[in-house]
């Protein structure tokens, strides 16, 4: 039986490394991704960016730590029955998650629809007819 308790506390504090490395991630990953989506689509003076692949390559790659490192960290809080903590992480959680929706940069293109209008001839009539103006 002693070998049993001693093999749950290398387990516990595995599991608390593992949530304060999470914990730490989740402000990294947070920056990361505001400055990704500012990258893509903030305007400098007055050039406006465009997503590049490399931003959506980053999105894809942060986000799903950023999400990973909130669940672990609600899980493990939960599971160790630490109150402030779990309240700590779970606000954390909520901006997390907010700037992960928001600051998404898709992998696809929005572009909205052409006006439909009638080109412009270049001939305006004036004097009451011209041969090149049509009609007139």
């Amino acid at each position: 039986m002693p070998a049993a308790s001693t093999d749950r506390r290398p387990r516990a504090s595995r599991a608390l490394a593992l949530e304060v490395t999470a914990a730490v991630l989740i402000p990294i990953g947070v920056l990361v991704l505001a400055v990704n989506w500012f990258t893509a689509y903030g305007c400098f003076i007055h050039a406006c960016g465009n997503p590049q692949p490399g931003n959506q390559a980053t999105y894809a790659v942060v986000a799903p730590v950023v999400v990973a490192s909130v669940v672990w960290t609600i899980i493990s809080a939960w599971r160790r029955e630490a109150g402030w903590i779990f309240l700590w992480h779970a606000v954390m959680a909520l901006i997390a998650l907010a700037v992960v929706i928001l600051c998404a940069v898709p992998s696809f293109e929005v572009s909205s629809p052409e006006p439909s209008h009638t080109p412009w001839s270049g001939c305006a009539e004036f004097s009451g007819g011209d041969s090149d103006c049509l009609g007139g």
